[in-house]
């Protein structure tokens, strides 16, 4: 996902992909954006997501790995 795209996703429904962890199509809520800075200066964006089943539980993933349901019909 952009990060152009992000406040019109807040509280609705995204799909997470990590295919090196072997999640494929889940859909969760997208609660927030995070901006980070690592130790070499460069910014970097994160998401947090709650689970649609268990609404206590949510993931902080990268942005990257997120994707609008309107773009995965």
């Amino acid at each position: 996902m952009e990060l152009k795209e992000v406040k019109y996703n807040l509280n609705r429904q995204v799909i997470y992909n990590a295919p090196r962890l072997h999640i494929e199509a889940v859909p969760y809520i997208l609660k927030s954006c995070i901006i980070r800075k690592n130790d070499r200066g460069e910014f970097f964006y994160q998401a947090e997501i709650q689970d649609i089943k268990a609404p206590h539980s949510v993931c902080i993933v990268p942005l990257d790995d997120l994707m609008e349901v309107s773009q995965c019909q």
